[in-house]
């Protein structure tokens, strides 16, 4: 009987279940989710805030340090160091640098001597030995763009026989003596070059004031017509109109029109009688 119980009691076992065992949960670093230990590994390679971590860590910039026991010997290594360079060091190190000037580069040929670019993004050295065809001259309105020349600079050069084309070297070597260095050289460019952007600038607003006056004339003379305005002075005319293109202009700006049939638009334009934020207001209740 004791041989039949222990027999049972072993099938009972054998035909039972296996117990399972626990998975092991692990959590993301990154998004905080929780997967098995195979399924983390899988999510780890497509998980989004992993990847923008990646990223910003790629874009760090890597900080070097330079030690140096005296102080005075940095400096004096540093003024051999021309301003590409130093700018560079900037970018590398993080440092500032004052002998830096990092808004100069721009005006420089990619050879990081501090020359200046004459044409395709080259100075004369680099393109004498290049495989664009240049004979060592550029024209002189040429040379007042790139070289930062002005007319009085020309006069204390004498006129080649290849004029208006001058020597690229001769044109070089006046401005190294004239300025003493490279560095104030391209100063003088950078200076010319903001000075002829800031001219283009405001040619170009002119230009479009122009436009919108001439345009707000016309309209303004359709106004007067169609609320039939007359008898005013040239004086008390243009002073209408000046408030026209003021009243005209702030209601552009709510996405109204100025209409003749508007009472407080013919007061203020006529008159002046009111504000032009106080017009505005009435038109919009009115739209």
């Amino acid at each position: 009987m004791e041989k039949h119980g222990r027999a049972a009691t072993n099938n009972q076992a054998s035909e039972s279940p296996p117990r399972k065992v626990a998975k092991v949960i692990s959590v993301c670093d990154y998004c905080d989710k929780q997967f098995t230990a195979r399924g983390l590994s899988m999510h780890q390679k497509k998980c989004a805030k992993k990847q923008e971590c990646d990223k910003a860590a790629a874009k760090k910039t890597r900080s070097y340090r330079f030690s140096f026991i005296n102080e005075a010997i940095h400096e004096e290594i540093l003024s051999f160091l021309n301003n590409q360079t130093l700018t560079k060091m900037q970018m590398i190190t993080g440092d500032h640098f004052q002998q830096c000037n990092s808004s100069l580069a721009r005006y420089c040929c990619k050879c990081e001597n501090d020359s200046p670019v004459v044409r395709h993004s080259l100075c004369r050295q680099c393109l004498s030995d290049s495989k664009h065809q240049f004979n060592g001259r550029i024209a002189k309105r040429c040379a007042k763009d790139k070289f930062g020349m002005r007319e009085v600079h020309f006069n204390s050069i004498d006129k080649p026989d290849t004029y208006p084309y001058y020597s690229c070297k001769t044109l070089e070597d006046y401005m190294l003596s004239t300025f003493g260095s490279k560095k104030e050289w391209l100063l003088q460019i950078a200076k010319v070059d903001i000075r002829k952007k800031k001219t283009r600038s405001t040619r170009r607003q002119n230009r479009e004031r122009k436009y919108a006056l001439k345009r707000a004339a016309l309209g303004f003379a359709a106004f007067v017509r169609a609320i039939g305005f007359k008898g005013a002075d040239e004086e008390v005319l243009e002073k209408c109109k000046q408030r026209f293109v003021v009243l005209e202009a702030k209601l552009e700006e709510r996405g109204l029109f100025l209409r003749d049939d508007s009472v407080p638009c013919k007061i203020f334009v006529t008159t002046g009688h009111g504000s032009v934020e106080a017009v505005v207001d009435a038109v919009a209740g009115t739209a």
